[in-house]
């Protein structure tokens, strides 16, 4: 007996080894096999590599020239063509392709947007034709203008756009009219940290090429003329209607939701929902759009199916998805086609395509072919959180939804009846809780890594608002504005201002709770697309192998805080610096400029405000600047006068000069490191950080955004 269980044990082991042996060939079929049972998903990664070649466009930190990017996309494309049929080949000739493609579509964005940006700051007499203009909070305006004159500017030194900010009360703009005011306009800012967001880059891309403010209200000299000063004129018309029915925030809020302008939203009102995780709800992006798309759809094939005679002899159905087409589109115009609102058009539409084809209307192709879209024809919104955030949400959701098991629980009864409302309820709230859950955990990382911040409540806040807005905010929004020519909307105003104001009392609640606004500091960029790249993978594939997305997800999600953090930082007008003291938090020089205070408090996951974060007794400040000094830490002095820096140059380690210095002054400063107000002048925001060894790494604005034609180049004094 003991030699036979000796025997088996020996068997069992060699099994075992043969079974190691073979470990790395079962792991290769079973990847074979995945692949093979997922490869009519493989179009689904099309985006993803057209995304990754856009992001290369934007990584370079010079500007490729557009010819050999084209002829790069084109060779490729010429290549495929005889490897398409070859299976091993053709998977690594398209991803190639559709990578030139990304690269290609962001150089020839570019070229078109290009436009001449102010290079200093200049006041003077600004005529130009209004292209939208947008009432704020406090009663005034922001305005875009297309310049015909300003200042002393040639007509080839013009800006495209410029935009004006008028706070004047009384002041009043048409869209498309021409006029005439007196404005101080600046070259778009630059970031104020060197490795943070770049406002420059974005307006570049819009065609502004200056922002500022104006001195004299606008007088009109033309009056607006043509078809998109009509809309315009339109939705202007219907956001005031919207305003002055409803009134107070509730009808700030429910213009926006009409009409895109959001200026005129209370910034605490604002706080109150990105706290309670309902920011989402102020841009019109695929939720609003699928609401309002949704409704016309429903109603009109309601009303189709009232008639026997229609709904059993013809397809209502695709003719209820053309009336709904036909509203979104509508919505988009009246809502000023923002980008994000241009990418949920583009969703719809390709849904009541689908539609109107027998088609699936909700799949991952759907969703791929609308990225495929918005990323050749505006490559620059892959950058942006928008763009991200509602891509991110909806394959989350689509994917979460392609369950079998999921749309059993969250399936409503197909009978009518009291005996099946609860049920109808439930799944209801089921599906919204779902919904909320996933839409939040797909999203949460981007905005956390974009606004660090994250929305600890925001199930509970969705979960109560959410309803509301769904069942009666956009409904009586759709119908508002089908009564609205007939002057008979008020109703219908006043039910979605109730409703308005019911997820507004939701969002103040939700926002006092303890915590519910949490701040966290800069992730990596490695970070969010190790996380992303696992979401992607787990929502692509359909096989078990889409949970080895896991593994990137969850070591982008551990590498979340160990982006390197700066020891000293100075804003781009070296009017403001901050130390970081050996307790890990800064200590600002001063509260102001509170715009740079309060984005370097934020980038590092502190709730101080500037006037906190600027009272420490390791700053001592006086007339001529101020020194910081701590045990163990380099003395850093921050001078207001020339005067103030050669005597800082004699007991500081660093020296920051608001004023221009000599070079003789510069030569004979004691100091490790000196800067003077041309180095910031000319290099932007600037951090320095301290190795081990108290070796000191500067790194600017300049350096970070590289030779790019939306990046000014100042020249040397």
């Amino acid at each position: 007996m003991a030699l036979s269980a000796q025997r088996g044990d020996k068997l069992r082991v060699r099994r075992g080894a043969a079974a190691l042996g073979d470990a790395p060939a079962a792991v290769a079929a079973w990847l074979r096999a995945c692949m093979a049972a997922d490869g009519d998903r493989l179009f689904l990664w099309t985006p993803v590599l057209i995304a990754t070649g856009v992001a290369a466009y934007f990584a370079v930190d010079f500007e490729p020239p557009l010819v050999g990017a084209m002829a790069a996309a084109a060779a490729l494309a010429l290549a495929f063509i005889p490897l398409r049929r070859r299976a091993a080949a053709a998977p690594l000739a398209a991803g190639l392709l559709c990578v030139a493609l990304g690269f290609g579509a962001a150089s020839l964005r570019n070229h078109l947007v290009a436009g001449p940006v102010l290079e200093k700051p200049q006041a003077g007499h600004l005529t130009g034709r209004v292209v939208a203009a947008e009432e704020t909070e406090t009663g005034g305006l922001v305005a875009v203008l297309e310049p015909s004159s300003f200042a002393r500017l040639a007509a080839d030194e013009l800006p495209r756009r410029v935009r004006v900010n008028i706070r004047l009360k009384e002041a009043s703009l048409a869209p498309g009219a021409t006029v005439s005011l007196r404005a101080r306009l600046m070259p778009p800012p630059e970031p104020v940290l060197p490795d943070g967001f770049d406002y420059a880059r974005q307006v570049w891309f819009e065609s502004l090429g200056g922002v500022g403010f104006a001195y004299t209200a606008p007088e009109e000299l033309e009056p607006p003329d043509g078809w998109a000063s009509m809309l315009a004129e339109l939705r202007g018309r219907i956001g005031v209607r919207i305003r002055h029915v409803i009134g107070g925030p509730a009808g700030a809020v429910s213009a926006a939701l009409v009409t895109g302008e959001r200026a005129a939203i209370p910034k605490a009102v604002a706080a109150d929902l990105r706290a309670a995780g309902l920011a989402h709800v102020l841009a019109i992006s695929g939720l609003h759009m699928m609401l309002f798309g949704g409704s016309v759809f429903w109603l009109v094939r309601a009303g189709l199916a009232l008639v026997p005679r229609l709904a059993l002899n013809y397809p209502i159905k695709k003719w209820a998805a053309a009336v709904a087409l036909a509203g979104a589109t509508f919505y988009l115009a009246i809502s000023g086609a923002a980008i994000a609102t241009q990418r949920a058009w583009i969703m719809i539409t390709l849904m009541f395509i689908a539609i109107m084809l027998d088609r699936p209307a909700l799949s991952l192709r759907n969703v791929a072919l609308a990225a495929i879209v918005i990323l050749l024809w505006r490559p620059e919104s892959l950058l942006g959180a928008s763009f991200q955030m509602s891509f991110a949400a909806v394959v989350a959701l689509i994917a979460f939804y392609e369950s079998d098991r999921v749309r059993g629980l969250t399936s409503s009864p197909h009978r009518i009846g009291l005996a099946n409302m609860p049920r109808r309820i439930g799944a209801y709230a089921l599906g919204l809780a779902f919904t909320s859950i996933v839409a939040g955990a797909a999203t949460g990382a981007i905005g956390a890594f974009h606004f660090n911040r994250i929305a600890v409540y925001g199930l509970a806040g969705n979960m109560a608002a959410m309803p509301l807005v769904g069942i009666v905010v956009m409904p009586m929004a759709l119908l508002a504005l089908l009564l609205m020519p007939f002057g008979l909307d008020a109703p219908a105003l006043w039910i979605m201002g109730a409703g308005v104001d019911g997820m507004l009392i939701v969002a103040h609640e939700v926002a006092s709770w303890d915590g519910a606004d949490s701040l966290v500091a800069d992730a990596p960029l490695h970070a969010l697309l190790l996380t992303v790249f696992g979401g992607l993978w787990m929502a692509l594939w359909r096989e078990n192998w889409r949970y080895l997305g896991l593994a990137p997800m969850l070591l982008g999600l551990a590498l979340w805080g160990t982006a390197p953090k700066h020891d000293i930082l100075i804003d781009r007008d070296a009017a403001l610096f901050a130390v970081r003291g050996a307790d890990g938090k800064l200590m600002l020089g001063a509260a102001r400029p509170a715009y740079a205070a309060e984005q370097w408090l934020r980038h590092d996951g502190d709730r101080r405000t500037p006037r906190e974060a600027a009272r420490s007794s390791d700053m001592i400040c006086d007339g001529g600047g101020c020194v910081y000094r701590e045990a163990g830490r380099p003395v850093v002095a921050f001078a207001k006068t020339p005067d103030a820096a050669m005597e800082d140059c004699a007991l500081a380690d660093i020296v920051i000069a608001q004023v221009a210095l000599s070079w003789r002054a510069r030569r004979e400063c004691g100091a490790d490191v000196v800067l003077d107000y041309f180095d910031l002048w000319r290099e932007g925001a600037t951090a320095l950080t301290f190795d081990e060894d108290g070796k000191v790494t500067v790194v600017t604005s300049l350096q970070m955004r590289g030779n790019r034609p939306w990046v000014q180049r100042k020249r040397k004094n």
